[in-house]
């Protein structure tokens, strides 16, 4: 395993979670520090809980990400897997949806309107051999 749990990539990966984490403490100190209402005990502990319980989640599941994501970039490397970009349709996609085994690329499409047409003229036909 590396030195550092979280190399260049692995961060710019976190960024989506690290900007929010942000933003959330500025608004922890500027809530601590300027007081917009009187003080209140119920309304500040309400105030800050619904600030630092988010934060202290979304930090939680950001660690716990990076370190899955570290973890898979460093298997993936050890196993010589194909990375993400070198991934193409090349990978038997396209022969699948083309392969012989589905009716829908036969080559025959089935036409609606003869199918109803035929259904209609065996059932007046068979009506018809019933009354002879």
């Amino acid at each position: 395993m590396s030195e550092r749990t979280f190399d260049r990539e692995t961060l710019l990966d976190l960024t989506v979670n690290i900007v929010p984490l942000g933003i959330i403490l500025f608004f922890v100190l500027v809530f601590l520090f300027v007081t917009p209402w009187e003080f209140d005990p119920f309304v500040t502990a309400i105030s800050m809980g619904l600030l630092v319980v988010p934060f202290v989640v979304l930090a939680l599941v950001t660690f716990v990400s990076g370190r899955a994501v570290a973890r898979d970039e460093e298997s993936g490397a050890a196993a010589g897997e194909l990375s993400a970009s070198d991934a193409t349709l090349e990978s038997g996609v396209e022969d699948e949806l083309t392969s012989d085994d589905h009716p829908e690329t036969s080559g025959e499409e089935p036409n609606a309107e003869t199918d109803v047409e035929d259904e209609g003229n065996s059932d007046a036909d068979a009506d018809e051999n019933a009354t002879n």
